[in-house]
């Protein structure tokens, strides 16, 4: 008998974690004036009546979703920075600067529409203000971490100069995106890595 409300809790969750998901995928595709009961009940293939029964307006469903946006940063900067690489002179800021472009390249789509989304929407929304700002907060503490770690004088100002590359390339990338965009984030990432570190201490 004890199974059952903790089975019927987790099937709530997981609808939940759908109409998030969907959220998401909604506003990256028609930006947040597109996001009503019946487009994000559609994209997680749920009944229409669903949102309204998990989320009591638009605007709590929105905020929840990039909530979520900021928590999938979070973990994904915790994830970068618990994989920095062993002290080895450059090498080792060369197999960084690797693995940020690795996580920028793969990055999905409809994540960082739904991202540059929620960015320009905090003017509108200030409820909105608090998880993008923890977006952006993350990813430079990310950046930070990884600039104190290879040595650099400012790691602070290094890495909000990191991300501020790393959003304008992304934001390009989505409208203009060419052969060539990993080697080009490369070399402006070494360049970048350069100017922080010194050049007997940069990438080679």
């Amino acid at each position: 008998m004890g199974i059952r409300p903790q089975s019927h809790y987790a099937r709530g969750q997981a609808r939940r974690e759908r109409l998030l998901d969907a959220t998401a995928e909604v506003i990256a595709v028609r930006g947040l004036e597109g996001v009503t009961h019946r487009s994000v009940a559609a994209a997680a293939g749920l009944p229409a009546s669903t949102t309204s029964y998990f989320f009591a307006s638009m605007d709590e469903l929105i905020g929840a979703a990039v909530t979520r946006i900021a928590d999938g940063v979070l973990e994904a900067t915790r994830d970068l920075v618990a994989d920095v690489p062993e002290a080895d002179g450059g090498t080792s800021a060369l197999e960084y600067v690797d693995r940020l472009i690795d996580i920028v390249i793969a990055a999905k789509e409809t994540l960082i529409r739904a991202q540059f989304e929620a960015y320009l929407a905090t003017s509108r929304r200030p409820e909105l203000v608090e998880p993008v700002q923890r977006i952006v907060q993350a990813l430079e503490d990310a950046a930070e971490s990884m600039f104190a770690f290879l040595g650099a004088p400012d790691p602070r100002l290094a890495g909000r100069e990191l991300v501020a590359m790393l959003d304008g390339f992304a934001l390009q990338r989505l409208a203009h995106p060419r052969p060539d965009d990993r080697a080009v984030l490369r070399d402006a990432l070494r360049r970048l890595t350069t100017a922080h570190l010194g050049q007997a201490s940069a990438p080679s």
